[in-house]
């Protein structure tokens, strides 16, 4: 297993797969609880970690909440029908909620479900984490798909085949691997 410069070892020396593991609530950060022989404070201190990297990559990908501005003629309509009217017809603002709330509120709810369901029955309540789950949870876990291609090329380019042109090979690839 390759190891990077600090010493962690490779599927852990990328952030993605920390934060894929985390936001699939299947696992959630159970992984880091059961059956794992450290000291307590290194697991609070992964967790955490794990904890910053998503509320980091979500800050990165929240999109502002647009505010509606009330047109001139609904203010002018508010100040002509009593003490309370600019009260009562004021509009609700939707000033989202921050990603530590949504990140808090994930931890407490998932528990094992199928990532795909959550995901999109949470895709609203949770948007500033559903934005980071699409990004991270789409990456493969390992490298078999590359190998299958990798075979299926072997396969197809055969010494009676060696004239084959370069994008020929690849065009052959392709349909043999996105054959339905």
């Amino acid at each position: 297993m390759a190891q990077s410069q600090e010493g962690i070892t490779a599927p852990f020396s990328d952030t993605v797969y920390l934060k894929a593991a985390a936001l699939d609530p299947a696992f959630c950060l159970l992984w880091i609880e059961p059956h794992v022989l450290v000291n307590r404070d290194i697991k609070a201190e992964v967790a955490q970690r794990v904890k910053e990297l998503i509320l980091q990559d979500a800050a990165e990908t929240e999109q502002p909440v647009p505010v509606p501005v009330p047109a001139e003629e609904e203010l002018e309509d508010m100040e002509g029908e009593g003490l309370f009217a600019a009260y009562h017809k004021r509009l609700k603002r939707d000033v989202g909620t921050p990603p530590a709330v949504q990140l808090s509120h994930y931890i407490d709810m998932a528990e094992g479900q199928n990532a795909l369901l959550f995901w999109a029955l949470n895709s609203k309540t949770l948007p500033s984490l559903f934005q980071v789950a699409i990004r991270v949870l789409a990456v493969p876990a390992s490298s078999a798909p590359v190998e299958r291609v990798f075979s299926h090329g072997g396969i197809i380019l055969r010494p009676h085949r060696a004239q084959m042109t370069d994008r020929l090979l690849a065009n052959l690839i392709f349909c043999k691997c996105n054959a339905v």
